[in-house]
C-alpha cells in the first residue's frame, strides 16, 4: 500500500507515530544539559566547559523546539501547534529576531560566522567576541543573551503545551476512526 492511499487519519497517525519518541528522547536530553549546566560550579578556569555545557543546552532547546514543530504537521492542531511554538519562540525574541536560533546557528555554523560567512541576524563582529564572559546561569553572545532559567521554564512551559496538543489530536485520531478511545 502507498502513503497516498492510506485514509487520512492513519497518514497524521504515522507522523504522531513518528513525533511521540523523538519527543521523549529530546525532552530528556534537554533535562539532562539543564542539569549538566545546573550541577556545574563557576570558575574561571572552568570557562571552557561552561561554554561547552551552555552550547549542549542551547542546541538541545532549539531540538526539543524543533521536535515540537512536528505536532503543526498535524492539520487538526496545526494551528494550536503553531501558536504554542510562537509563544515559545517569544521569550528568545531580540530586535524582532529570534535570539535562540541565532546563538545555535553560530553554535552549529560557527567556522562560517568566524569567516564572516554566517547566514543569519547574528555577525562577526558582534557576537563572536572571545572576551565575554559565560556562567552557569546566563550565556551572552553580542546582543543575544539567554537567562538559563527563563530558558528552561519557557521549555517546561513549552512541553505542557505540547500535551495538550498532542492530546487533542490523539481525540481527534480515536473520533475519526469512529471508535471511542480506550480508558
Amino acid at each position: 500500500m502507498q502513503l497516498g492511499e492510506l485514509p487520512d487519519h492513519e497518514k497524521q497517525g504515522m507522523v504522531w507515530d513518528y513525533y511521540k519518541p523523538r519527543h521523549t528522547h529530546a525532552w530528556n536530553m534537554l533535562v539532562l544539559s539543564w542539569r549538566d549546566l545546573e550541577a556545574f560550579t563557576d570558575g574561571p578556569e572552568k570557562a571552557f566547559e561552561d561554554e561547552y555545557l551552555w552550547e549542549n543546552f542551547i542546541i538541545r532547546l532549539w531540538l526539543y523546539r524543533t521536535t515540537v514543530r512536528t505536532l503543526t504537521q498535524l492539520h487538526c492542531v496545526r494551528g494550536d501547534a503553531e501558536a504554542i511554538i510562537a509563544t515559545f519562540d517569544g521569550c528568545f525574541k531580540v530586535d524582532g529576531k529570534n535570539g535562540l536560533k541565532a546563538i545555535r546557528d553560530m553554535i552549529e555554523h560557527f567556522d562560517d560566522y568566524a569567516a564572516g560567512l554566517g547566514h543569519g541576524p547574528a555577525t562577526r563582529e558582534g557576537e563572536l567576541d572571545p572576551w565575554r564572559t559565560v556562567t552557569r546561569d546566563r550565556f551572552e553572545r553580542g546582543r543575544f543573551v539567554i537567562e538559563r532559567a527563563t530558558a528552561y521554564d519557557a521549555a517546561i512551559r513549552l512541553r505542557s503545551e505540547a500535551k495538550q496538543v498532542s492530546d487533542k489530536f490523539i481525540a481527534w485520531i480515536w473520533a475519526s476512526r469512529g471508535t471511542p478511545k480506550p480508558k
